[in-house]
């Protein structure tokens, strides 16, 4: 736990620069920011209610930081960038505060502009609300793949409803985050789909650990 909180202040310090603007832009209504802040907050406010088990695999999946970040993880920033340096190679390093803004605001275009201004709302929006508030409002919006977009998705693929849904079944449709379904499912897509899947599990098998099961469950209680 200690360590967690050395982290949490060395990620508010790298962080620091990009809160003060943020602040300032949102204070001064600079650059229509306002309003995509608004947008965001309206989506989190009438997202619809779904099971924290899927919060807790959302987070593990694709944020495990997220506790301890104030929307823009630059840990994550940093090991793409390293990555790229390296490899040559693109990954991304987006938090569920940062997908969560571009899917409300369905801006996916590849600049570094798009990129400052989503880490600038995603940080207002995570001071405004909780973690699992924005997590909710992420999995009841997101993309999951052809003709499958937010709540509809979930429940069609979780029946007969969200809180009886199997382990395996909410990280099947956590792993379609990152590989939405195309609209003619290919052998490579199942296969990306499956790997993705096996990930999640191995992270979320580390809770036979009691350490990492408390930490699991401090998670969710700190996402509600």
């Amino acid at each position: 736990m200690a360590m967690q909180a050395i982290l949490r202040v060395a990620i508010h310090i790298l962080v620091s620069p990009l809160i003060l603007v943020s602040r300032v832009m949102i204070r001064l209504r600079l650059c229509g920011l306002n309003d995509d802040l608004h947008r965001c907050l309206a989506a989190v406010d009438t997202a619809p209610s779904i099971p924290n088990r899927f919060v807790v695999t959302l987070v593990t999946a694709e944020d495990h930081r997220s506790s301890i970040h104030p929307g823009v993880d630059p840990i994550a920033v940093l090991r793409v960038l390293l990555l790229w340096v390296r490899t040559g190679r693109v990954q991304g390093a987006s938090t569920i505060e940062q997908q969560l803004v571009r899917v409300v605001l369905e801006c996916y275009e590849k600049t570094l502009r798009r990129k400052l201004r989503e880490q600038l709302v995603a940080i207002a929006l995570s001071s405004k609300r909780s973690k699992a508030q924005i997590a909710k409002a992420y999995l009841g919006n997101a993309f999951y793949g052809s003709g499958r977009c937010g709540l509809s998705a979930l429940t069609c693929a979780c029946k007969p409803n969200l809180e009886t849904t199997s382990q395996d079944s909410i990280s099947y449709m956590v792993a379609r985050l990152k590989y939405p379904e195309p609209l003619s499912p290919t052998t490579e897509w199942h296969q990306r789909v499956n790997s993705r899947v096996q990930y999640i599990f191995v992270r979320l098998k580390r809770s036979a650990n009691p350490s990492f099961h408390r930490t699991l469950r401090d998670k969710a209680a700190q996402l509600r």
